[in-house]
C-alpha cells in the first residue's frame, strides 16, 4: 500500500473512533440532531455521491420532480447520519440497552413462525436504516444470527466491525467462505443474515429492481433449495421518535416445480422485489450513492 493511502486510512480509521467517542458521550436526541447536521454536510461535500444518488433516484422515480429528488438526496444523507449515531453506540450494547431502541416489530408472528419450523432461516435486508442493529437485537430475544458480509478492504476497519458484531453476540461469516458453513448454520436451525441489494462480484443474475435490471446474488435461492430453509425479507427503520422499526414481510414461497436453474431465477428475482418493498417503505433510509444499476446491453434488452 502506498504511504498516502495509509495515511489515509489511518486519518480515516481515526476519524471514526473519534466518532464513536463522541456518539457514545452524547444522548440520543442531541447526537440525532448533530450526526443528521454532519450528513447535510456531507451531502454537500461528497459530490459525486449526490449526483449518484439523484441519478438513481431518478430511475427509482421518474415520476418525481427533479426539485422532490433533490430533497429526498438531502434527507438520505440526514438519515444516514442519524443511523451512523446509532451504529456507533452498538457496541457492547446489553439487551436491555438493545430493546429500549426498538419500538416494536411489525410481522412478528412470522419470523416466530419461520424460525420456529426449524430448518434454519435466511433473513434477506439491504442496506437500510441502522441494519447491523437488527441481528444484534434478534440475537437478544434468543435468536442465533450469523450475519454474512463482504470483507471491509481496510483491515483494521474489518477488525472493528467484526468486533462491534461479536460484543453484541452476532457471528460474523465473510461473504467469500465456504457455502459449507452457511450449510451449517442453517443445519442447526439458526439464522442467516444476508445483504443482496448491491451489484457485488458473485454469482449472481439480472433481475427486475425497480424495474430495471440490475445483478443480484443467488446464493441465497441455492442455499433455500438446497437446505430447505426459509427466507424471510426484513427491514429495520428510524421512526420520527428516534425508535427503530422492524418490517418482517411476508416470506418468499418455492416457485411450482421447474427445472433448478429456473427455480433459482424466479426465487431470486422474489428476494429482489422484496427488498424493494422494504426500501419503499421509507426511501430515504436506504443508501441511494451505490451504483446498484450497472446492467449489460443484454440484460437490459432481457
Amino acid at each position: 500500500m502506498r504511504a498516502s493511502k495509509k495515511i489515509k486510512h489511518a486519518m480515516g480509521y481515526g476519524a471514526v473512533r473519534v466518532l464513536g467517542w463522541v456518539a457514545r458521550g452524547t444522548p440520543r436526541a442531541i447526537g440525532h440532531r448533530v450526526f443528521s447536521g454532519l450528513g447535510r454536510l456531507a451531502a454537500r461535500i461528497l459530490e459525486r455521491d449526490r449526483r449518484r444518488a439523484a441519478d438513481n433516484l431518478a430511475l427509482a422515480f421518474p415520476e418525481a420532480a427533479p426539485m422532490v429528488r433533490d430533497a429526498m438526496v438531502t434527507a438520505m444523507f440526514r438519515a444516514l447520519g442519524r443511523n451512523v449515531y446509532e451504529f456507533l453506540r452498538l457496541e457492547g450494547a446489553s439487551p436491555r440497552a438493545l430493546a429500549e431502541r426498538i419500538d416494536h416489530v411489525e410481522g412478528l408472528e412470522r419470523l416466530e413462525r419461520a424460525y420456529g419450523a426449524g430448518r434454519g432461516l435466511i433473513v434477506i435486508t439491504g442496506h437500510i436504516g441502522c441494519w447491523e442493529l437488527m441481528p444484534a437485537y434478534f440475537v437478544s430475544r434468543g435468536y442465533r444470527v450469523t450475519a454474512v458480509a463482504r470483507r471491509v478492504r481496510t483491515e483494521r476497519f474489518n477488525e472493528r466491525l467484526v468486533a462491534v458484531r461479536r460484543s453484541v453476540g452476532v457471528v460474523s461469516l465473510d461473504r467469500d467462505a465456504s457455502p459449507r458453513e452457511m450449510i451449517a448454520v442453517l443445519k442447526r436451525g439458526e439464522v442467516l443474515g444476508v445483504l443482496i441489494d448491491q451489484h457485488t462480484r458473485v454469482s449472481g443474475v439480472y433481475v427486475p429492481f425497480f424495474n430495471r435490471p440490475a445483478l443480484t446474488p443467488t446464493a441465497v435461492a441455492k442455499l433455500a433449495l438446497m437446505t430447505g430453509a426459509k427466507i424471510l425479507p426484513m427491514g429495520i427503520f428510524l421512526n420520527h421518535r428516534g425508535k427503530h422499526v422492524v418490517h418482517v414481510l411476508p416470506e418468499i414461497e418455492p416457485p411450482p416445480a421447474q427445472s433448478r436453474e429456473a427455480s433459482v431465477q424466479a426465487m431470486t428475482a422474489a428476494c429482489s422485489l422484496a427488498v424493494e418493498r422494504l426500501i419503499r417503505i421509507d426511501p430515504k433510509q436506504w443508501v441511494w450513492f451505490h451504483q446498484r444499476w450497472r446492467e449489460t446491453a443484454d440484460a437490459a434488452r432481457g
